[in-house]
C-alpha cells in the first residue's frame, strides 16, 4: 500500500516527498499530531568579545499545524547558565529570557523568522509535509517548496542523489544581524532511530554559510498530549 498524502500541489512535488518519506520511513511512516523532541549539542555564541561554541540543550514542542514551543539552555565555561524560550499559540509569539517574565512580541519580522525556522525544523519530520493544510511545489527535479498554508510559511526542501532530504532553506530574518539571510538546515547522511521515529544523527544550521548550531536528537515522544498553557507560556517547564 502506497503512502497517503493528503498534501495540495504538484504531481512531481508530492512525488518527491513521497519517495523522501518511503526512503527514511519504509512504507509505514509514522502519523503525527504532536511531538517532543530533546536535543544536545553546541551553538555559536558570543562570549566577551568573540565567538565561540558553546554546549546547548534544546527541547521542543510540536502540535500541528501551527503551535510549537522551544526551550534552549546555553552552558558557556565557566559562565551562568543562560536560557530563553520561544513559542507561539496559532496567534500570538512570546518569548522569555533568563529569570524574565514572558513577553508578547509584536514585529511581524521577527515572528514570521522564528516560525519558518520552525517549519524547517517540523519539515525535516518529513510527514507533517504530507498533511491537508501543506502545499507543495516543485522547485527543480531534486527541490520542493512546502507551504504551511495555516501560517503561509514556506521552505525548500532539497534532497540529496539517493532521494533522501539534504538540507532545507528559508529566508528570514537573522536576530542577531538584523538583516534577511539564508537559514540552512544540513541533515547528516547517518539517521538514528528513536522510537517510532527516524532522524538525522546530526543537524546542522547556518545563516548564509556561518555555522550557528549542531544538535543531535536524544528523545522523541510521538503524539504527546500538550496543554495550551505550554504554548502561552503560562507553564514554564
Amino acid at each position: 500500500m502506497g503512502i497517503l498524502l493528503l498534501a495540495q500541489g504538484d504531481p512531481e512535488a508530492k512525488h518527491m516527498l513521497r519517495t523522501a518519506i518511503e526512503v527514511r520511513y519504509g512504507p509505514s511512516p509514522p502519523v503525527l499530531e504532536s511531538l517532543r523532541m530533546t536535543f544536545t549539542g553546541r551553538a555559536r555564541a558570543k562570549v566577551g568579545p568573540v565567538k565561540t561554541w558553546v554546549p546547548v540543550d534544546v527541547n521542543t514542542w510540536f502540535q500541528f499545524p501551527n503551535r510549537f514551543r522551544v526551550n534552549f539552555t546555553v552552558r558557556p565555561l565557566g559562565l551562568p547558565i543562560h536560557r530563553a524560550v520561544n513559542a507561539f499559540d496559532s496567534s500570538t509569539y512570546r518569548e522569555m529570557r533568563s529569570g524574565d517574565k514572558p513577553v508578547v512580541v509584536d514585529d511581524e519580522a521577527q515572528v514570521h523568522s522564528v516560525r519558518r525556522r520552525l517549519w524547517a525544523i517540523a519539515a525535516l519530520l518529513l510527514t507533517p509535509l504530507g498533511e491537508h493544510f501543506v502545499n507543495l511545489t516543485a522547485e527543480g527535479d531534486t527541490c520542493f517548496k512546502a507551504t504551511n498554508t495555516e501560517l503561509d510559511d514556506a521552505v525548500t526542501v532539497y534532497l540529496s542523489e539517493d532521494k533522501a532530504v539534504d538540507h532545507i532553506e528559508v529566508e528570514c530574518l537573522n536576530p542577531d544581524t538584523g538583516t534577511e539571510q539564508l537559514y540552512r538546515l544540513c541533515l547528516s547522511e547517518e539517521r538514528v532511530a528513536i522510537n517510532d521515529l527516524i532522524l538525522p544523527q546530526t543537524i546542522s544550521a547556518f545563516w548564509d554559510d556561518e555555522p550557528f548550531y549542531e544538535i543531535t536528537p536524544s528523545e522523541a515522544i510521538s503524539n504527546p498530549e500538550l496543554e495550551d498553557s505550554l504554548f502561552t507560556l503560562e507553564d514554564f517547564a
